[in-house]
C-alpha cells in the first residue's frame, strides 16, 4: 500500500494539474495490487475473525468507491484515495489491530484534506506521508509477528584492547 501510495504521489506531482490526486491512477494501481493481494491470500490464507460476510462487505464498498471515484473524478480526485483508508480502517476494525486502524484513519484524514486543497504538490506530500503511515503500520505489524532480532555476535570490549 505504500507503493501504491508513492507512485500516486509521483503521478500527482507530474500530471501537474489542479487535482490532489489522479484518479484513474488509483484505479488501475488499485486494481493491479487487488490481483496480487488476491494471488498473496491464496497461497497465505488470512485470519479472518468471525463471518465471511463483513469482509466482503468491506471489499464491495471499496470497489464501488474506487470505481465511482476512478471514473468520475470527483472531489479533487480524492475518493479513490478515501475508499482504501476507509477500507484499510474497516478491515482493521474487523480484525481489531490498531496498528491497521491507525493508518486506515490517517489514509482517511489525509484524503479530506486532499479533498479541500487542490494544489498537487500538497497533493503528493499528503500522499507521502499516507505512504510512510502505511510503512510504519508495515514494520509494526511484521515486529509484533517476529520480535526483534537478537545482536549476531556479542563483543567483549576488552578482547579488542589487549592484543
Amino acid at each position: 500500500m505504500g507503493a501504491l501510495f508513492l507512485g500516486g504521489a509521483a503521478i500527482a506531482l507530474m500530471a501537474n494539474s489542479s487535482k490532489a490526486a489522479v484518479p484513474f491512477y488509483y484505479l488501475i494501481a488499485s486494481l493491479l495490487f487487488t490481483g496480487a493481494t488476491a494471488w498473496w491470500s491464496y497461497r497465505n490464507p488470512p485470519v479472518l475473525r468471525g463471518e465471511l460476510r463483513p469482509y466482503l462487505y468491506t471489499a464491495g464498498a471499496v470497489a464501488l468507491g474506487l470505481l465511482l471515484g476512478g471514473f468520475t473524478g470527483i472531489l479533487h480526485g480524492c475518493v479513490p484515495w478515501l475508499a482504501l483508508g476507509g477500507g484499510v480502517l474497516a478491515y482493521g476494525v474487523l480484525e481489531r489491530v490498531r496498528v491497521i486502524v491507525t493508518a486506515g484513519a490517517t489514509a482517511c484524514v489525509t484524503a479530506l484534506l486532499g479533498m479541500i486543497i487542490t494544489a498537487a504538490v500538497w497533493g503528493g506530500a499528503l500522499q507521502g506521508l499516507t505512504a510512510a503511515a502505511f510503512v510504519m503500520a508495515a514494520l509494526r505489524l511484521h515486529l509484533m509477528r517476529y520480535g526483534r532480532r537478537p545482536p549476531a555476535q556479542t563483543v567483549d570490549l576488552d578482547s579488542l584492547i589487549h592484543f
